[in-house]
């Protein structure tokens, strides 16, 4: 029997940086090689920038301010996907698929996520990831499957990556601080390049556990089915990247390979959405939305995989939303985006609030040298406007891929921001942004305390 599987290979705060994606000190020869056979999107967008949150956006096809997890649903946090919300497992395995969720999940409650297959693993050990890969695969031959691999590579682990620690199929793979490319909106001093190396090995590491779960579908017999993602949560795990507004933090690689597909080694330049994934994977299956049609905001990948640049100069895959609530508990900065071509326009909702830094940046050697020696230009951001962002901002990332000048009172730019703001709200209006009923006082930081 014919069968339409997908697997999902997903890391955990990861940039840009492979090979495929023009970055010529990183060794990613696994991810390379995926990328030669399958379409490297240029223009990749997490909708949320935060573990949880981005997870429950993937899998539920909705944005976060939709789904109900706001931030991380782990100890203190307690967020949870609405109970009415569908998903990828909830959806296939109404329709007989087996379901896997090997390694990270990081989503909530069970009964929305119901996966058939959870094992403990070691989500930094390519040995023992692709053994439970071979088991499912194994186990469920006899039905199509939809198979979630959720690494923990190149999350932090403590003040530093773990690059320390060993793990079962992982080789030692060291970078020099020396040779680090220092991204637009870091400051080039050496605890920022200490930082980046170990963040750079830890990303090879990621290399070796896509290597190992791709080997291990291969051996299964059924790669001819399968339809293969391999991407993140969302960017980076340093100041300014994660769980923050920037294209530091949203702008993501994504890699997908069809069986079906004609043209490989492919770069597609649409404005792609994380809440893209879920309508791609149904319509990979040929499976309706139990919602109906017009249940998701997202749409399906599958019409312009093999295209360049899908549709040019009629604006469909020219602009795409983001939308930002919690990160932890105490993280708490809502902001709605549009991010077009060139211009890119940010609501921030609690603009009075500060910045907050997820704990492990908090933390991270970058930031403490940045707070001890009072470093206060970022790369080409200044450290001021990072931390205490305006109501709104217009950027033009043509000119200023940092986003380190705010163009919103730019007198030829009027008509552009009028038009994305009626946009942003129309977005909102549409998706049921709670955050606009009146009773939440948009906006005035005194109705949250």
């Amino acid at each position: 029997m014919s069968y339409k599987s997908v697997m999902f290979v997903i890391a955990d705060d990861w940039s840009r940086i492979a090979k495929c994606y023009g970055n010529a000190v990183i060794r990613t020869p696994h991810i390379d090689a995926f990328a030669e056979r399958g379409v490297v999107f240029d223009y990749g967008f997490c909708t949320s920038p935060s573990c949880a949150v981005s997870r429950a956006c993937i899998l539920t096809g909705q944005h976060s301010h939709t789904h109900g997890q706001y931030g991380h649903c782990h100890g203190i946090h307690g967020f949870r996907t609405h109970e009415n919300m569908q998903s990828i497992p909830r959806i296939l395995k109404s329709h007989g698929f087996a379901t896997a969720c090997i390694g990270k999940k990081h989503v909530e409650p069970a009964s929305v996520y119901p996966f058939d297959y959870e094992p403990r693993v070691d989500g930094r050990s390519p040995v023992d990831m692709a053994a439970k890969v071979t088991q499912f695969l194994t186990e469920n031959a006899d039905k199509p499957f939809y198979l979630h691999i959720g690494s923990s590579y190149p999350h932090r682990a403590g003040k530093g990556f773990g690059n320390e620690r060993t793990h079962e199929g992982i080789e030692p793979n060291p970078y020099s601080p020396d040779e680090i490319i220092v991204p637009n909106f870091l400051p080039d001093i050496s605890a920022v390049r200490e930082d980046l190396a170990d963040y750079y090995e830890s990303v090879s590491r990621w290399d070796a556990v896509v290597g190992a779960v791709l080997d291990a579908l291969n051996a299964s017999g059924r790669a001819d089915e399968t339809l293969v993602f391999v991407t993140t949560d969302h960017a980076m795990p340093f100041p300014g990247a994660k769980a923050s507004s920037f294209d530091s933090g949203h702008h993501c690689p994504l890699l997908i390979a069809s069986p079906t597909q004609q043209r490989q080694g492919l770069r597609n330049q649409a404005l792609v959405n994380w809440v893209d994934f879920c309508p791609t994977m149904l319509d990979w299956c040929g499976i309706a939305h139990p919602d109906g049609p017009d249940a998701l905001p997202g749409r399906s990948l599958l019409p312009i995989l093999e295209d360049d640049s899908p549709h040019p100069g009629d604006g469909t895959w020219e602009e795409t939303y983001f939308s930002h609530c919690f990160h932890e508990v105490t993280n708490y900065y809502p902001y709605r985006v549009l991010r077009g071509r060139r211009y890119k326009y940010v609501r921030n909702l609690a603009y009075q609030l500060e910045t907050p830094l997820p704990s492990d940046l908090f933390r991270s050697i970058s930031w403490t040298a940045v707070r001890d020696d009072n470093v206060q230009q970022l790369g080409e951001r200044q450290r001021e406007n990072f931390l205490q962002q305006e109501r709104e901002a217009l950027f033009d990332m043509q000119k200023d891929p940092a986003e380190s000048t705010n163009l919103i009172d730019e007198p030829a730019l009027q008509e552009t921001l009028d038009e994305m703001r009626q946009k942003v709200i129309a977005f909102r209006e549409k998706t049921k942004d709670p955050w606009l009923e009146q009773s939440f006082q948009e906006g005035e930081t005194a109705a949250f305390f």
